[in-house]
């Protein structure tokens, strides 16, 4: 039986509220975890061998450890069926929101969701989207969506907040719980509901916002800072080395200065920077607002696997008698250090561009999934050691600096770092 609002809203014994997480990937799993500890708990995924790894007690993506899922699987139910949410009266929509091939926002597991959703939810039931959206989203596609499937109407039937996700995948110095949580709801009254819910387990500040579309926008200015501040730094490093310079010396230098941003150049891949500004574009474009410095960075950042690449080429071509029967090995793949996230990775570029001016190019990461990268990229990545320790490199590039590769055997005339390159 679902609970009243009226009863979410005034019960002292708020830890009676059971939660349903959907999605549970690098964001819905570590939030699933910490709800756990205070609330009743069902986490579901579309994706049936994700459950039953998680029911076995593995994390294939990182987030949690082996103890920390034996607890969760002590804490929470898990499953792949959509009827098995039918108890719940407070959800969190936590699923992924990519862009596709053409760059375009791709909302088809936001769309699911809202639908399956909508045909179990009922009076004073509370949901509650996590996923990054361009503002407006929520409640001109999703809103309605679970208005059409329930037959009832938000904000009298219903509740729908918005809070955006803030996880920064692998990062441990900054963990959920500790992170200011943002929220946003219809009302006054149920987001007064839903920070009761988030301040159960939440240590830090909840933020109320004013209303769902400035969280939305909030969160999308968050990315789109850091993919403008990143882009200036890549495209400064262009100049920098053009001029002879060292470009990390150079920031260094000019952040002894209390007001300037230290960020520096780098390849931007992952779920939210090269993501996000894209959503935010698409959203723009319907509005006929011009966004062209968010263009602008986005394009330069998208560009900036290719110059390096270019870079070592040409390398590459000063140190070596002909190029085109050289092996080169490209240690690390994921988007980031020490995480198995593959997603966006602009090491793929890299590979790209570097098969085409090199007989051989092969890539060690023993993070990722082989296949998912293979599935996703077309690009063989070898995760066992003794694949590349017999094979006699004339350059290794160290791409991602992963900790398990330290001290890693493999054979190479040379070793170089990418960083130097950017």
């Amino acid at each position: 039986m679902h609970q009243s609002f009226e009863n979410i809203m005034t019960d002292k014994n708020i830890q009676n509220t059971k939660i349903g997480v959907i999605g549970l990937g690098y964001v819905g799993l570590p939030l699933l975890a910490l709800f756990s500890r205070n609330y009743q708990c069902v986490g579901f995924d579309i994706d049936p061998i994700r459950v039953q790894q998680l029911l076995s007690g593995i994390d294939t993506k990182g987030s949690l450890s082996r103890l920390e899922m034996t607890k969760l699987t002590k804490n929470c139910e898990f499953s792949s069926s959509w009827s098995d949410l039918s108890n719940c009266n407070f959800y969190i929509i936590t699923v992924p929101t990519p862009i596709d091939r053409q760059q375009q926002p791709d909302t088809t597991a936001l769309e699911l969701a809202c639908s399956s959703l909508s045909t179990m939810i009922g009076i004073g039931d509370i949901i509650v989207f996590e996923s990054t959206v361009s503002p407006g989203t929520t409640e001109e596609y999703c809103i309605p969506l679970l208005e059409a499937g329930s037959r009832m109407k938000s904000n009298r039937d219903f509740f729908v907040g918005y809070s955006p996700e803030r996880v920064n995948v692998g990062d441990k110095e900054h963990c959920l719980a500790d992170t200011p949580k943002i929220v946003a709801a219809q009302s006054k009254e149920s987001l007064n509901a839903i920070c009761a819910v988030y301040q159960g387990v939440f240590k830090a500040n909840i933020i109320k916002a004013s209303s769902i579309k400035t969280a939305e926008a909030a969160k999308m200015y968050e990315n789109v800072q850091r993919d403008v501040l990143i882009a200036l730094a890549n495209q400064y490093s262009e100049y920098c080395h053009a001029e002879g310079l060292d470009i990390a010396e150079v920031t260094e230098c000019a952040s002894t200065k209390w007001n300037f941003s230290q960020v520096g150049p780098g390849l931007v891949g992952g779920h939210c920077i090269s993501v996000d500004p894209y959503y935010l574009l698409s959203r723009a474009k319907v509005k006929n607002v011009d966004l062209r410095l968010v263009e602008t960075a986005r394009g330069i950042n998208e560009n900036k696997a290719r110059l390096v690449a270019k870079r070592l080429i040409d390398f590459v071509q000063k140190n070596h008698n002909g190029i085109g029967n050289l092996k080169i090995l490209i240690l690390g793949f994921s988007y980031k250090r020490n995480v198995s996230d593959i997603r966006n990775t602009k090491v793929a570029d890299l590979i790209d561009c570097l098969s085409k001016a090199f007989e051989e190019v092969d890539c060690y990461d023993p993070l990722v999934n082989e296949k998912e990268v293979m599935q996703t990229y077309g690009i063989r990545v070898v995760s066992s050691p003794k694949d590349i320790s017999v094979n006699n490199y004339d350059l290794a590039i160290v791409a991602v600096k992963h900790d398990c590769m330290i001290n890693m055997p493999f054979n190479a005339k040379r070793l170089i770092m990418l960083e130097d390159f950017i």
